[in-house]
C-alpha cells in the first residue's frame, strides 16, 4: 500500500497518538494531493544532505485550504495550509515518484517506547527545543536540560536527565546542544544521530573559535546552528563587549572605529583571563575545551545509547 510523502524541513512532526500540527505546502500543477482524511507520512528532509530522514510519523489530514501569498512585483503563490494529526511513529522502506507526488511503501509502525531497552530515543515529535543548560554540580551529579514549546498549544515543556557516572561535565554540554541540534533537524535523536551532531557541533564551535581569534570578532563565539552557546567564554565576551564598546564611545570614537576597537580589546582580555593560547591550530581546540566547556571526543555508539536511556522518550512523560 503506498502513503502520500509529505517532507518537512524544519523537524517538526505531530506528536503520535493524536497531537495536531499545522503546515503550509506549495500547490504545483501536479504536487501534493492534500485532502481531508486522506493518510500521510511526515519526515524530515536534511538541509545538510538534501535527503529524507527514513523515520518520521504516520498521520492524516484532519484539515485542508487553498490558500495564497502575495508576493510583490509577482504573481500570487496558492499554497494549502494543512492540519495533520499524528498516529504512530514509523519508518519507510521504499519510495517512489508517481503523478507529481512522492509515495513510500512498507511503512513500518515503531513503539518507541516497547523498544526503549533495545533502540533508546528522544522524540522531538509535538515539540519543538528552544535551549538547554548543563549543571555540574559535582562528578555525581550532572543535570542536562532540554526546553522548547509544545506546537499544539504553546506551552512549555522540558526534558531532563542525570548523566553522573557516565561522561563529563565537557562532554555533558556538549551532548545538550547535539541533542537540541539532532531534534531539530531529524525531529528525533538516536544514537546515531546524536553521534554525528556531536562531531558537526564541536566542529562548528571550534570554526567559532578560531575566526574569532582570528579576525578579533568575539560576535562569533559559540554561534552554531543549534543557536547559541552559553558558556563562560562566550557569556564574557557579551559582558566585555558591552563595556569595551561604551568606553569606546565615551573617548569620542564613531561607531565604526569604537565598534573595531571594542572588538580587540575584548579578545585580548579573554585570552588573558583565561589563559588561552593564541597560537593557530592550538587556540582553537583549547578554546573548545578550556573556554567553552566542550569536549570533541567521539562517543561509542553503546555509550551513546546508554546516555539516551536516562531521558524520557517525550518531554510529556
Amino acid at each position: 500500500m503506498s502513503t502520500l510523502l509529505v517532507p518537512v524541513i524544519n523537524g517538526v512532526l505531530p506528536r503520535p497518538g493524536g497531537g495536531r500540527s499545522a503546515g503550509a505546502f506549495l500547490e504545483m500543477e501536479r504536487g501534493l494531493r492534500l485532502e481531508t482524511g486522506v493518510g500521510v507520512f511526515v519526515c524530515p528532509l536534511v538541509p545538510a544532505t538534501g535527503r529524507l530522514y527514513r523515520v518520521g510519523v504516520l498521520a492524516k489530514v484532519v484539515d485542508t485550504r487553498n490558500q495564497v501569498v502575495e508576493i510583490p512585483g509577482k504573481e500570487p503563490a496558492p499554497f494549502r495550509m494543512t492540519l495533520l494529526e499524528g498516529t504512530t511513529h514509523a519508518r519507510w522502506n521504499t519510495m517512489q515518484f508517481s503523478q507529481g507526488s512522492l509515495l513510500v511503501e512498507g511503512l513500518e509502525p515503531l513503539d518507541f517506547q516497547a523498544l526503549r531497552s533495545q533502540y533508546p530515543v528522544v522524540s522531538g515529535a509535538g515539540w519543538v527545543p528552544q535551549g538547554g543548560y548543563t549543571e555540574f554540580r559535582s562528578l555525581a551529579d550532572i543535570p542536562v536540560t532540554l526546553y522548547g514549546n509544545d506546537i499544539e498549544r504553546n506551552f512549555p515543556l522540558e526534558l531532563r536527565a542525570n548523566l553522573k557516572g557516565l561522561v563529563s561535565m565537557e562532554t555533558a554540554h556538549t551532548i545538550e546542544h547535539a541533542m537540541i541540534r539532532s531534534l531539530r533537524t531529524y525531529g528525533l535523536c538516536t544514537a546515531r544521530t546524536l553521534q554525528e551532531s556531536m562531531r558537526q557541533e564541536t566542529e562548528e564551535l571550534t570554526w567559532s573559535v578560531e575566526r574569532s581569534m582570528q579576525f578579533a570578532l568575539p560576535d562569533v563565539l559559540g554561534q552554531t546552528q543549534a543557536g547559541a552557546c552559553g558558556n563562560p567564554m562566550t557569556n564574557l565576551a557579551q559582558f566585555y563587549m558591552a563595556e569595551e564598546f561604551s568606553e569606546q564611545l565615551k573617548v569620542g570614537n564613531g561607531n565604526g572605529l569604537a565598534l573595531d576597537r571594542a572588538r580587540r580589546a575584548v579578545m585580548s582580555r579573554l585570552t588573558g583571563e583565561l589563559g588561552l593560547t593564541t597560537e593557530p591550530g592550538l587556540r582553537s581546540l583549547q578554546g573548545l575545551k578550556k573556554g567553552m566547556l566542550h569536549d570533541d571526543s567521539l562517543l561509542s555508539l553503546d555509550l551513546c545509547k546508554r546516555v539516551l536511556s536516562r531521558f524520557p522518550l517525550e518531554p510529556w512523560r
